[in-house]
């Protein structure tokens, strides 16, 4: 009882130190900073003491059952059912009518039915004027000017009667006198705050201030019939005012008793606007659009604003189980991010920004394209939820907030006027991004590999859609490889480890798109590249076909196909060469029968200078996945084979009995030599429907039978 009694009578701080030792160390929530500038240490250490204060206080008294009426005043004022606000001023004084000008009216139909294209912003735009009064009242307080009821929290209330079909929302800020509630609201486009940040040149304090078009106000006139503003300016001695209109032509102003320091509004809402009476409906929209404003929020007596705007705080300063709630709170989701990136710059533009790498994502489930997951602030409030622009579109899978001053908007506040700059920050954020990320692939490979096994897919269509930054997905990107000392459960590789391997005479990076490895191990393309030794990619996914493709190079290293020309003019470089055993003219001769007999199939037809295990091989062709992609686009179209550059290992067995079988049995060499060149066809990957080869393997099964018997009979 003792310590319940002293608590009423003790400032928060004196509570907080004799606390301490009972307490302990307090794990708090606390609101959030107020303020983005981390050059003004001051503003921010006494913000910071504020909030810290407040929550140890409250923590302490909710663990050792303090009551309300015993909490200090600073805190039992945001928190509790006695802390709803209501309309208790009365007025004193002989109102004064004013009339809109002409010019002012019109522009306040146009404020209240077209300029917002949502009505629930109305709840931001007050919310940020509230901030911005209470952001002049705490300058005043810091550059030790006096200010009315200077104990006053600095704090925004609201209040939800869905019995009055009323909301009310009141700060503790910098209040207005009679002169200024005419300035500034029987004025449309005026902005005191415009005023104030002129005033305050290059002061850091600006970074904190919302408000510069003068027209938020009345965007309430949007859901209210008649608003009510009942404010009392932080100059000492100042009377309090009702100021009341309902947007129709006309506005008076009144002398009242009973008003604090700043400003309450009372909107006595539209019928098509009851939903605004509501707590939850409010709420909603409160954590939507303001829930990172600089002071503390309450709704119907209870904090609303109690997650931190991480982004304006030093990285050093968050702590992981931070970054997991932040993200959680902004992705809607309950998984932990993979990696976060906390960024801010001052050159060349402003920008407080973090982003996360979820652990995963829902496309790979078929759930339909994801939407952007970055949501653009301007000093800390909302402007555009899954903003569109900020990042390409390839990384819609990013989680995250950016903050930036120095973004021009439109006098609605939601679309943005400059879209160059922001193509600017879109490419300073992305860099950042993708840095980050190489950084982290090689801090942590196996961690990474994990990663981009699940979010590979958006990395290949950005280095396909976004030429510019191939480099650097590049760079990211991992795929299955020949060499053999990889792990045995992680084949896959970079192309930068990929380099470093190269032999000494290798100015090219050679890969084989293929169903799976064991066809790769199989495969006669690859075969001399591993007689050699010469480390070849193995591509899996069709769409890696068109990611090398568009790669091209990395550095200076050229990026081929094993089963080009100049892989196959860099494999025979050096080889020994075997010897011939067919004559020039023997050869010769078996290529032209082959071009004869297979002309439907077959363009040219070359021996070989490949080592390879297999008669023939087809070089220089058309993407299988090429043309399966062309099929895609448009089944109706027949896509037939084009005829093929077909290379024949003059050396094999089957080609010289084939030779042999040409002047012997021209019939069934003409069956094998066209199973031979859709062979080929197969082992490229060409060939669209085996079940065309049936009729010609059943003829030539039937003449190996048939000779076989002979041969038993004779």
């Amino acid at each position: 009882m003792m310590l319940r009694r002293a608590a009423s009578r003790l400032p928060i701080n004196q509570i907080v130190n004799q606390s301490s030792t009972t307490v302990g160390r307090l794990s708090t929530l606390s609101f959030i900073n107020s303020t983005t500038s981390t050059s003004s240490s001051s503003l921010t250490s006494y913000n910071n003491n504020f909030y810290t204060n407040n929550n140890n206080v409250r923590n302490y008294c909710q663990k050792n059952k303090v009551e309300d009426e015993d909490m200090p005043e600073a805190l039992s004022s945001i928190q509790g059912e006695d802390s709803i606000i209501e309309e208790t001023e009365k007025v004193v004084g002989v109102a004064d009518k004013h009339s809109f000008q002409t010019e002012t009216q019109k522009i306040l139909h146009i404020v209240a039915e077209s300029l917002y294209t949502e009505k629930e912003v109305f709840i931001r735009e007050l919310i940020s004027n509230a901030s911005d009064a209470i952001e002049k009242a705490r300058h005043l307080q810091l550059t030790s000017q006096k200010i009315m009821d200077g104990d006053l929290p600095f704090e925004i209330k609201i209040a939800t009667d869905d019995d009055k079909k009323t909301l009310i929302i009141q700060d503790t800020g910098v209040g207005m006198t009679k002169e200024e509630l005419i300035k500034n609201l029987g004025r449309i486009g005026y902005s005191g705050t415009g005023d104030f940040l002129k005033n305050l040149g290059d002061n850091p304090d600006k970074a904190s201030v919302i408000g510069q078009f003068g027209v938020g106000f009345y965007s309430c006139f949007m859901v209210g019939h008649t608003i009510k503003v009942y404010s009392r300016s932080a100059a000492v001695g100042s009377k309090g005012y009702l100021w009341e209109s309902d947007g129709a032509g006309s506005y008076s102003i009144s002398e009242a008793d009973g008003v604090q320091r700043g400003t309450k509004i009372i909107i006595h809402l539209k019928p098509n606007s009851y939903e605004f009476a509501k707590k939850a409906t409010v709420e909603a929209i409160i954590k939507k659009y303001s829930n990172f404003v600089g002071f503390p929020i309450a709704l119907n007596g209870q904090a609303v604003n109690t997650i931190k705007a991480l982004w304006t705080l030093n990285k050093s300063q968050v702590t992981d189980e931070e970054h997991k709630e932040f993200y959680q709170f902004i992705s809607k989701s309950y998984d932990t991010p993979n990696y976060k990136i906390h960024f801010a710059t001052d050159t060349p533009l402003t920008i407080r920004s973090i982003f996360y790498i979820p652990s995963q994502h829902v496309e790979k489930y078929g759930m339909g394209r994801m939407e952007p997951g970055v949501s653009l602030f301007s000093r800390k409030v909302l402007i555009q939820q899954k903003a569109k622009g900020l990042l390409p579109d390839w990384m819609r899978f990013v989680r995250g907030v950016v903050d930036s001053e120095d973004i021009p908007l439109n006098v609605s506040r939601e679309h943005l006027q400059d879209n160059g700059l922001i193509q600017r920050i879109s490419q300073v954020l992305v860099k950042r991004i993708l840095k980050t990320l190489d950084d982290e692939s090689k801090r942590d490979p196996a961690k990474f590999n994990v990663f981009m096994n699940e979010f590979a897919g958006f990395f290949k269509e950005g280095l396909i859609t976004d030429f510019k930054w191939k480099d650097d997905i590049s760079r990211l990107l991992r795929f299955e490889s020949s060499h053999e000392d990889l792990e045995a459960d992680n084949k896959n590789t970079s192309l930068e480890e990929y380099t470093k391997r190269m032999k000494p005479d290798q100015n090219q990076i050679f890969y084989i798109t293929v169903p799976s490895r064991e066809v790769a191990l199989s495969s006669p393309y690859y075969e001399p590249f591993k007689n050699k030794g010469v480390e070849v990619f193995f591509l899996y996914n069709t769409l890696d076909d068109f990611v090398f493709s568009n790669i091209g190079h990395f550095g200076d290293k050229k990026i081929v196909s094993v089963e080009s020309k100049e892989a196959e003019e860099f494999i025979s470089k050096d080889q020994e060469k075997l010897k011939d055993t067919l004559s020039q003219s023997e050869v010769s001769d078996f290529l032209k029968w082959i071009t004869d007999v297979c002309g439907d199939k077959v363009s040219m037809a070359k021996a070989t200078t490949r080592n390879t295990s297999t008669p023939a091989l087809i070089v220089d062709h058309e993407s299988a996945t090429f043309r399966r992609m062309m099929k895609m686009m448009d089944p109706s179209k027949q896509h037939d084979i084009p005829k093929q550059q077909v290379e024949f290992n003059m050396n094999h067995s089957i080609v010289l009995k084939l030779h042999a079988q040409r002047q012997i049995n021209p019939a069934i060499a003409k069956l094998v030599a066209e199973q031979i060149v859709d062979n080929a066809l197969v082992t490229a990957g060409l060939y669209e429907d085996s079940r065309t080869m049936v009729p010609r393997l059943n003829s030539i099964l039937d003449n190996l039978l048939t000779q076989s018997q002979q041969h038993v009979n004779k």
